[in-house]
């Protein structure tokens, strides 16, 4: 059983902030992710680093107190930072310098009183309009409590100020006060400690990030020289940091506001700052700007293209640059890591202008949109083609008349147009290893449509289930070896032919490959005198026995298709087919130009020789 003094208890500021440091600075564990780095070719590369936040932070709080002083004043235009991987101490100086002065209500010095309470600071007057990061008169004085040391060095070119603090800001040195004719400047060196971060000491990973940092300030101030360990950066506009992103940036700037659109890798990308200091997680500003985009990319694809996508999806092809000046700024946590101001109170407006948004409309991100789009809606058939292929799994063919054979390889599907062959089929066919299948008119024109609504046709799906077939998969494990097209031996038969010929040879041109699909051919004419009876394929055929002696005494029939055979002939076409291979490329261009083409002779030439 605890005590009442061991339950609770009564902690300083500093042993809350050691205690809970998530709640003022972020997670001192490090991890390892993904984040921009600035290579050898001068742009950047996403890498991989073992970063931790926490520490990141302290150093950051530093550097921002540097960059907001000189939004209030431009005559600090340069900060260096070094960092020492020998000694692990980092060291950030200003030209600009604090007031060397004693505060009368508090009885001490303004360097001391900013940099090691945690309540104090120059940003607290919220009748003001407030354009700088410092909010809440922590910062500086956290990255003090996580230091082994931390020293103050300012001039205000009346008098230079030196203080070190030391054990997590438990101990201090009496403040060092002297007058100085020398330029202001502010210096911060700081041993930061590095087992409250898990570290072992400062590494190269954290130097690459805290260059980052310095990039970034330089990018947000263009009239700011940033050194980092003797490295310049000063970017004349926000344009030329956009564009060590990605080389194609649209870019447009107001007085507040930095705005560049660019092309993500897949998923929306964004580096945006406010008041200098990176969001990280975006924000209100981020939205601000892309919502306007999208508007204006989805009216053009709407328009121009005929395709509708949602906001987000197009969000996922943005890369989005924003760099904005936020009138008392909001975030979601002391880490500054998401703006929450709402849009009505950021201080000024940016929407973007025509030019700008034609120009992002003609970027690559519309085709890099439309081909995703292009892929979804594959893989959208895809999906649906899946589940009803399923479907087709558990129904019946109630029309088919099936082979019994369990040797599938040698048996034959015989396709017939409607009803009236069924009884003869029946009759004559071999039942081991003959099956038959009656089409209901003409077959469904497959050109130009989506596999999933061709698949929604019930006399497809009655047809894939009889021979076994799946639309998307390839042919294979089917009920039947060949495939046998009995059409009549006219215009719509021929045309009967070759839509089903287009509908295999489109989604399993296999089929024609392995000469699995056949077109066979049924009588135009057919001669019977007593029990003899011959039957002809071509008209050309038929004239040229009918001028010979040999054709007296016959009975001629002609016959309009399949409906109008007698059992003889519907025993001859069943049990002894006259038919040819369907064969893809040229050769099944020449095939159908054999037998449907004008050039009878070649027909004949067929029926009486070659039937493969």
């Amino acid at each position: 059983m605890k005590s009442i003094e061991q339950k609770y208890r009564k902690l300083n500021d500093i042993e809350h902030a050691l205690l809970r440091p998530g709640m003022y600075i972020g997670s001192t564990k490090t991890r390892t992710c993904k984040h921009y780095v600035l290579g050898e070719h001068a742009k950047f590369d996403l890498t991989n680093v073992d970063q931790n936040p926490a520490f990141l932070k302290i150093f950051d709080e530093i550097i921002s107190n540097s960059a907001d002083e000189h939004r209030r004043d431009s005559r600090l235009n340069r900060i260096d930072v070094t960092a020492d991987l020998s000694t692990g101490y980092i060291t950030i100086r200003d030209n600009g310098g604090v007031p060397v002065a004693k505060h009368s209500k508090h009885n001490e010095y303004v360097p001391e009183m900013i940099f090691s309470n945690l309540k104090a600071g120059s940003n607290f007057d919220d009748s003001e309009d407030r354009l700088v990061a410092g909010t809440n008169g922590v910062g500086a004085t956290l990255t003090n409590i996580f230091s082994k040391e931390f020293r103050v060095k300012t001039c205000d070119s009346k008098k230079e100020f030196e203080q070190v603090f030391s054990n997590n800001m438990r101990k201090r040195s009496k403040p060092q006060v002297k007058k100085s004719r020398r330029k202001g400047f502010t210096e911060i060196s700081y041993l930061p400690d590095y087992e409250q971060f898990s570290l072992n000491g400062l590494d190269e990973d954290h130097i690459q990030m805290m260059r980052k940092r310095c990039i970034d300030i330089a990018a947000c101030n263009p009239l700011l020289r940033v050194y980092f360990n003797g490295e310049k950066f000063a970017y004349p506009s926000f344009a030329s940091y956009c564009r060590l992103y990605a080389d194609a940036v649209v870019y447009e700037a107001s007085e507040r506001w930095r705005i560049g659109i660019g092309t993500s890798n897949g998923s929306m990308q964004q580096v945006s700052f406010v008041n200098g200091v990176e969001t990280k997680d975006g924000g209100t500003h981020v939205d601000f700007i892309a919502n306007q985009v999208v508007d204006a990319v989805r009216a053009r694809l709407r328009k121009r293209h005929k395709v509708d996508v949602k906001p987000a999806e197009i969000k996922n092809h943005m890369f989005v640059f924003v760099s904005t000046d936020i009138v008392n700024s909001s975030f979601s946590s002391q880490t500054k890591e998401k703006l929450i101001t709402d849009h009505r109170d950021f201080g000024s407006k940016h929407e973007l202008s025509e030019k700008f948004l034609k120009a992002v409309c003609a970027s690559e991100m519309i085709q890099s949109i439309l081909d995703w789009a292009q892929q979804k809606k594959k893989a959208d058939e895809r999906k649906a083609l899946r589940q009803l292929n399923k479907r087709l799994d558990k129904e019946k063919v109630v029309k088919l008349i099936d082979a019994k054979g369990r040797n599938r390889n040698k048996c034959t599907l015989s396709l017939f147009e409607g009803d009236s062959a069924s009884s003869a089929f029946r009759k004559y066919r071999n039942p081991m290893v003959q099956g038959a299948f009656p089409l209901r008119g003409k077959f469904l024109n497959v050109a130009g449509m989506p596999a999933s609504k061709i698949i929604q046709n019930k006399e497809v799906q009655s047809l894939l289930n009889a021979i076994g077939l799946r639309l998307g998969e390839d042919a294979k494990n089917l009920r039947y070896g060949k495939v046998l097209i009995y059409s009549d031996a006219d215009p719509d038969g021929d045309s009967i032919a070759g839509l089903l010929t287009n509908f295999f040879g489109r989604f399993w041109p296999e089929l024609l490959e392995n000469r699995m699909l056949f077109r066979v051919m049924t009588p135009l004419v057919v001669a019977q005198k007593n029990n003899d009876r011959k039957m002809f394929y071509t008209n050309e055929e038929f004239e040229s026995w009918h001028t010979t002696p040999d054709a007296k005494g016959w009975h001629i029939s002609y016959k309009k298709g399949l409906a109008a055979l007698e059992d003889p002939e519907y025993r001859d076409i069943i049990r002894d087919p006259k038919m040819f291979a369907l064969i893809p490329g040229d050769t099944l261009r020449k095939s159908l130009d054999d037998w449907f083409g004008d050039d009878s002779s070649i027909r004949k030439q067929k029926i009486l020789g070659d039937t493969e």
